[in-house]
């Protein structure tokens, strides 16, 4: 799976996790996604939404409904950034 479909996923989980936010309910089918979503936040040095995801005992779903919306502008400018370096 390339960078960008990855990025893809993680958009639509996003918008699906911001549709519905405290009623979602976790797929474990989805923990690639989180797990991406905590990597790319590690990356690009977002330390708040590190810090919660580094929480003991807090389930990561919990802190992608709390930072859902800058989750998805975060993944929105890696998607525009891979997008002009692929041309």
């Amino acid at each position: 799976m390339t960078d960008q479909q990855l990025l893809l996923e993680m958009q639509q989980f996003l918008e699906e996790v911001s549709a519905t936010n405290e009623d979602t309910t976790f797929d474990p089918d989805h923990d690639y996604l989180v797990e991406a979503l905590i990597t790319l936040v590690r990356e690009e040095e977002k330390t708040s939404i590190v810090e919660d995801f580094d929480t003991p005992y807090l389930h990561p779903m919990l802190t992608v409904q709390k930072w859902v919306e800058e989750l998805k502008l975060l993944v929105a400018e890696k998607l525009r950034d891979e997008s002009v370096g692929s041309e």
